[in-house]
């Protein structure tokens, strides 16, 4: 069985962009550029934790440019 890379991570980059956009609006319906940033890179990083084995530490922080 061979798996398709670029489609799982695509899949898992797409969900997790349209769920951080969800999360970055729970509170507020004008948030910042910064908060929907955060919020986007969180939902992609927990979706690509889920189909990747990160052997970094996890305290490691990725910060928006």
């Amino acid at each position: 069985m061979k798996l398709k890379a670029y489609h799982i991570i695509h899949r898992a980059v797409e969900e997790g962009i349209s769920y951080g956009m969800q999360r970055s609006h729970k509170h507020t319906d004008t948030p910042s550029k910064e908060h929907i940033q955060q919020e986007i890179l969180r939902a992609v990083m927990n979706n690509m934790d889920e189909i990747i084995d990160f052997e970094d530490d996890p305290e490691i922080k990725v910060t928006p440019e």
